[in-house]
C-alpha cells in the first residue's frame, strides 16, 4: 500500500512538471486571414522555468532559452511572462501587415525587437 502510494505521488509530481512545458493553451483563435499577425517570442531567460501568458492565460511553457511562434489577430493584447513568484506584463498593440518579435528578459522586461 505505501509503495503504491509513493508511485502515485511520484507520478503525479512529473505529471505536473512535464504538463506545463511546450504548448499549455492555444493562443486567441484567429478569425480572419486579413488581420492575421504572425508574432514570435523569444524567451532570452537561460534558467528555470517561463511561463508566456497573453491576456492572463497560459500560453506556452519554457525550460530553457528558445522561441514560441504563433499568429493573432491585429490588435491590443496584455503579453506576460511568469517565472517563480514574479509576474511581468506589457500591453503590446499589433498591426496588420506586420511580424513581431518579442524577447522576455530578465528584470520583468518583455521588448519589442
Amino acid at each position: 500500500m505505501k509503495i503504491n502510494i509513493i508511485i502515485v505521488s511520484i507520478f503525479a509530481l512529473l505529471t505536473a512538471c512535464t504538463s506545463t512545458t511546450g504548448v499549455i493553451h492555444k493562443p486567441p483563435r484567429v478569425t480572419s486571414a486579413e488581420s492575421a499577425v504572425d508574432v514570435r517570442i523569444h524567451n532570452v531567460i537561460s534558467s528555470g522555468k517561463v511561463t508566456f501568458t497573453i491576456n492572463d492565460v497560459e500560453i506556452y511553457g519554457f525550460v530553457e532559452a528558445s522561441h514560441y511562434d504563433f499568429v493573432l489577430d491585429a490588435g491590443s493584447y496584455m503579453f506576460g511572462y511568469k517565472k517563480g513568484s514574479s509576474k511581468c506584463y506589457a500591453e503590446v498593440m499589433l498591426n496588420i501587415g506586420n511580424a513581431y518579435v518579442f524577447n522576455l528578459a530578465p528584470d520583468c522586461v518583455i521588448e519589442m525587437q
